[in-house]
């Protein structure tokens, strides 16, 4: 049940983004991507605001306005500088980014501890379950807003923006100026998406830089859904086909999660729906043109787009629900174990097969004698949610969440069940406990930021006197921030070492990073684990390798690609530990009694390729405790194993 009522929430919340989305798009002709940033500034000013002790509902109004502040500058630059409206919209969007990281102040702002409207209702709940007691509080929210927006849309003023859209010529020859109802357009409805943001923050529990992200498709794809559902003139059953559109829009999200399938197959299937969906009602609009009989003939429809729609909806759900009738029987009662993904990086991927190995090694096989449902977000935060929900539909025993993402999703929904996490830098950050004694009584798991101040002690072996480093970081993930201040206290204890930083927002930004970094003269490039800049990993090493300079990481797994010294944890290993913490758990233990463990392996490598390339002469005591290698292309390393009786061991260096 939770699943579906988890998915009906976020419908429902979703749905203030899709009518601001409905009046940019239906009514002046763009889909304002806009969006995608407003939504993330709608999250950071409530998340901040709330952190600073602010009533969690008086937050919305403040959020609306931040949200309207950032839509005006669309409106304004589309209307007075004759900007094309989408090409604006990425422009603020793309700014809005900084924005929202100065707002935040950091990339993540957990809210688990803070009162939300969510604690308010839970408060005030008389028994029922949260996520029914939500629902029933957001039925009535979304039914005033409905009838709000729509009376508002039906006034003289309201009905001037809808003619202004639909024809601009007449309404401008009633002495009515377009470029300021167009302007009025847009700031309202980028208002309304910064209420959606404020009220997702508290929802899921935190706010997040990345959040915003694909939000114009998602809310598309809602409007879209909705006027093929109920294609009416009346203004009423346009905005209720827009909720309509983004509960169906976030129930196919949960379907598509309970038959199996992978998310990002989802979102193949929703582009090609309104792919479909535009070009049908497209073609049905030409009615008056005298095509009527070729558009039926090739659409064998002849009454109207609510056929049209439903067809269409048929066609998308189709796939699913064939799914979902060859599942087969149901599986005796077995331990189930929900690993959640947050994303495809090396380092989520290496810690889920860490993770298999070791528990198989324990004795647990998947379908004989436990159950592992493994699902990914796919890098969209929100689904992170679902797909907790999905998990306690399915009963899940024990929960197992990668990365930070997945790990706030599952602290924020999961009370009763055990969960332990993997491969987070700081869960104390996120507010799963105070240190690693001290956390909630049903959450144990492994962390640790990256050893980078032991990796500038070798560092120093190679280079002495004043040097000048440079690193590159996506200031988007708290890890990276995290590891990034560790950086920068272990260089006060050296301050012959001047750090040269930059920052990026996406992997085409890395190349030219570097190569910024080596206009300043840094003698080596230092990286912090940073996800963004190891898909990318490639441009470093090419500048690298033009400039001369090398290469110093806290990535394990970057020797082999053009690293000279890799020092870091082995995330396979940060698997291997965490498939221990859940047998322990399944053999009786309490997580209450499971202190958080620290990553146990570390490697040093080596890479005699790239000092030959570079003529780098390597330190003797760098080579004697070096427990990995390159030499002529291959890599040479032993195989992982965790220390006797499972203990972490702190990464030392003489």
């Amino acid at each position: 049940m939770e699943l579906w009522l988890g998915a009906i929430n976020l419908g429902f919340l979703y749905a203030f983004m899709a009518v601001g989305t409905y009046i940019t798009y239906k009514l002046y002709s763009f889909p304002d991507i806009t969006i995608d940033g407003t939504f993330t500034t709608g999250a950071a000013v409530a998340s901040i605001l709330i952190f600073d002790g602010w009533n969690p509902f008086l937050v919305v109004p403040v959020a609306f306005l931040a949200g309207c502040m950032a839509g005006s500058i669309t409106g304004f630059i589309h209307t007075r500088f004759k900007i094309e409206g989408l090409l604006a919209g990425i422009l603020v969007m793309t700014g809005l980014y900084s924005v929202d990281l100065h707002i935040m102040g950091k990339s993540n702002i957990p809210l688990l501890s803070k009162r939300t409207f969510i604690s308010v209702l839970s408060d005030i709940n008389p028994g029922l379950p949260p996520e029914l007691w939500t629902m029933l509080f957001l039925v009535i929210l979304v039914l005033v807003f409905w009838i709000l927006i729509s009376l508002f849309l039906k006034t003289d003023f309201g009905l001037t923006m809808r003619a202004t859209g639909n024809n601009p010529v007449m309404i401008s020859a009633q002495g009515v100026s377009v470029n300021r109802m167009k302007l009025f357009g847009i700031t309202f409805a980028n208002g309304l998406v910064g209420i959606s943001g404020a009220l997702i923050a508290q929802y899921q529990g935190f706010a997040d830089i990345g959040m915003g992200a694909g939000s114009i498709i998602f809310s598309l794809a809602s409007v879209i859904i909705g006027e093929a559902i109920l294609h009416k003139r009346s203004v009423f059953l346009q905005i209720l086909g827009v909720i309509i559109g983004s509960l169906i829009f976030r129930l196919a999200v949960a379907l598509a999660l309970h038959v199996g399938m992978d998310p990002n197959d989802l979102k193949l299937i929703t582009a090609v729906f309104v792919l479909l969906t535009l070009i049908t009602t497209g073609a049905l609009s030409q009615e008056a043109t005298g095509n009527l009989r070729k558009i039926q003939k090739w659409l064998q429809i002849r009454r109207n787009r609510r056929i049209t729609g439903i067809l269409l909806i048929i066609m998308v759900f189709g796939f699913i629900v064939f799914r979902l009738a060859s599942t087969g029987a149901e599986e005796s009662r077995k331990v189930k174990i929900g690993l959640i993904l947050a994303n495809n990086s090396d380092i989520v991927t290496k810690t889920r097969d860490g993770f298999y190995r070791e528990l198989e090694n324990l004795g647990y096989i998947n379908g004989k004698n436990c159950i592992i449902l493994e699902q990914n977000a796919e890098g969209d935060i929100p689904t992170n949610l679902t797909i907790v929900d999905h998990f306690l539909k399915e009963e899940v025993d024990i929960y197992v969440p990668i990365s930070t993402a997945s790990t706030q999703a599952t602290l924020n929904k999961v009370k009763d069940k055990p969960i332990v996490f993997a491969t987070v830098a700081n869960p104390f950050i996120i507010g799963a406990g105070t240190s690693p004694d001290a956390h909630p009584p049903n959450i144990t798991g492994v962390y640790g930021a990256s050893p980078i101040g032991d990796l500038l002690k070798i560092f120093r072996m190679f280079y002495r006197g004043e040097v000048t480093i440079g690193t590159i970081y996506n200031p988007a993930y708290p890890n990276t921030v995290s590891n990034l201040k560790d950086m920068k206290q272990a260089l006060q204890k050296d301050p012959g070492i001047k750090l040269v930083e930059t920052t990026i927002s996406g992997s085409n930004d890395v190349y030219q990073a570097a190569l910024a970094l080596i206009s300043k003269g840094i003698k080596a490039f230092v990286l912090i684990n940073d996800i963004t800049v190891f898909n990318a990993f490639e441009s470093v090493v090419r500048v690298s390798g033009n400039a001369g300079v090398p290469i110093f990481t806290c990535d394990a797994e970057r020797l082999a690609d053009g690293a000279l010294i890799v020092y870091g944890f082995e995330y396979y290993a940060s698997g291997m530990q965490a498939a221990h913490l859940v047998d322990r758990i399944l053999k009786g233990e309490s997580p209450r009694n499971i202190p958080f463990e620290k990553y146990a392996l570390v490697t040093l490598g080596v890479n005699y390729d790239i000092a030959n390339i570079l003529h780098i002469k390597i330190p003797p005591g760098v080579s004697e405790m070096a427990d990995a290698r390159v030499k002529n292309h291959k890599l040479i390393k032993p195989p992982l194993k965790l220390p006797d009786g499972k203990k972490t061991e702190e990464p030392l260096l003489p």
